[in-house]
């Protein structure tokens, strides 16, 4: 089969909780971008490939292929493409590892008749290496969001563990990584960076801006999130992705202020600070008030947090975390 191009590919840059799925969803409306709802299928095969080296004996290609496959086949998104064991032991020659992910990705884009593929992934910075060396021409989209907005999502949603504490200081983290491959990305032109709160409130200017990645135009069709079968299928997969097969939700921030407790706004702000005033979130708080806050006090909060915590992850989110398990506990 035809593989899709280094330049036919762009990588998210993106927290969970922070629009990720919504910008893929926009952009595979666009005729000629494919934008797959995720199955986190290149994390945990390119960070545990060592694992199964040599490739080439006790059949570990072959025992690669099957962890692959079975975590591609849990109940967590849907595509439109299948594939066989038998398929990529044919198409794929043993350890070319890059070839096998495009694989995927190419018989995906190719089934819903596109060009360009957008993948989206959590942590995309813990596998940037691999991407730069097997795909130099890959672009990326840095999407960002308010931390206080993605911190009230995030302990809203059972689908995630832990509270406000446990986003924030993922959140910080994040924009770290994120922000070092900014700075080497914007030096070769291949990254656009966007907010969430543009991408909701003035949606067609931003997918404007961000289709110059992919040299296309913007098309009216890509503002109408019922518009396609599989991604109403996949809004249904997830209570996270419900908002999916609806409208542009345009006055989607800053919800914030009146849903979380003063007390949980300063602990965010007091662990995201200096991210936050990087990336144009003005806190509420200055830093003189919030330097007084003990990091013994914030993690008290985070451990009453986990005390009271609703955690309750649906079946596909159960199914794909034991699939991408088998990938950390292989052994040769």
């Amino acid at each position: 089969m035809e593989y899709l191009k280094n330049q036919n590919l762009t990588f998210l840059l993106c927290s969970e909780r922070s629009g990720s799925n919504f910008i893929t969803k926009l952009l595979n409306n666009h005729s000629k971008i494919c934008g797959p709802s995720t199955k986190h299928l290149i994390n945990p095969v390119v960070r545990n490939a060592f694992r199964y080296q040599p490739f080439n004996l006790n059949d570990n290609w072959s025992k690669l292929i099957d962890d692959i496959l079975n975590l591609f086949k849990v109940s967590f998104s849907i595509w439109k493409s299948d594939f066989t064991k038998q398929e990529l032991l044919r198409e794929i020659n043993v350890g070319d590892l890059d070839r096998l992910i495009l694989y995927f990705f190419s018989k995906e884009t190719r089934a819903n008749f596109k060009q360009n593929c957008f993948i989206k992934e959590i942590k995309t910075f813990e596998f940037y290496a691999y991407i730069k060396h097997f795909f130099p021409e890959a672009n990326f989209i840095y999407q960002v969001r308010d931390v206080r907005d993605m911190a009230l999502s995030w302990k809203k949603n059972q689908t995630h563990y832990g509270g406000i504490i446990a986003a924030a200081r993922q959140w910080k983290n994040d924009q770290q990584q994120y922000l070092k491959i900014k700075m080497l990305e914007d030096i070769n032109h291949q990254i656009i960076s966007i907010t969430y709160e543009d991408l909701v409130s003035d949606t067609k200017n931003t997918l404007e801006n961000v289709l110059k990645l992919f040299d296309l135009n913007f098309e009216i069709g890509m503002l109408d999130m019922g518009s396609d079968d599989l991604t109403s299928k996949n809004a249904k997969q997830q209570k996270a992705w419900e908002n999916l097969s609806k409208p542009v939700m345009k006055n989607n921030f800053n919800k914030f202020k009146s849903q979380l407790s003063i007390k949980e706004i300063q602990y965010i702000e007091k662990i995201a600070f200096f991210e936050m005033k990087q990336l144009g979130y003005n806190p509420e708080n200055s830093w003189d008030q919030l330097k007084s806050i003990d990091s013994r006090e914030i993690e008290a909060y985070h451990q009453y947090e986990l005390a009271q915590l609703k955690y309750n992850p649906v079946k596909g989110v159960i199914d794909n975390m034991s699939a991408k398990k088998r990938f950390y506990q292989h052994s040769k």
